[in-house]
């Protein structure tokens, strides 16, 4: 297997330290979304599109089947133990305590993560 780009590294990571289980399918299914929507930032505001992309490049069965899985990882990451590490990676309040971010919430966030460079900041041990 080739080795991992710097985008799909910063992003594997960060979705690690906001909580989301690398052994959820949704998580792999996660990544792959952000990196497209690093690659093409309007991809987030048409999520069917994003999805069906990410169902061909991951030989899903369908784009509802990315979706559900990717809402799945979030959930569970929520009903566990919150979101509240974002909060701590921006260094400010993103989400208010007992708030369930959208799926477009977390690709949008984690993309921005990346392409404003804020995981330069927080060291993620990639340089």
């Amino acid at each position: 297997m080739g080795e991992l780009n710097e985008v799909s590294k910063v992003v594997r990571l960060t979705l690690i330290r906001i909580g989301i289980k690398c052994d959820l399918i949704g998580f792999s299914y996660l990544s792959v979304a952000i990196e497209m929507v690093v690659e093409e930032p309007m991809l987030v505001y048409n999520l069917n599109k994003l999805f069906e992309k990410v169902a061909k490049v991951c030989n899903a069965k369908s784009a509802f089947r990315v979706e559900a899985n990717i809402q799945n990882a979030i959930s569970f990451t929520y009903n566990q133990k919150g979101f509240n590490s974002v909060n701590d990676l921006f260094g400010m309040e993103v989400f208010k305590s007992g708030h369930k971010p959208t799926t477009a919430e977390i690709i949008k966030l984690v993309s921005e993560y990346y392409l404003m460079g804020l995981y330069k900041r927080n060291g993620c041990g990639l340089f």
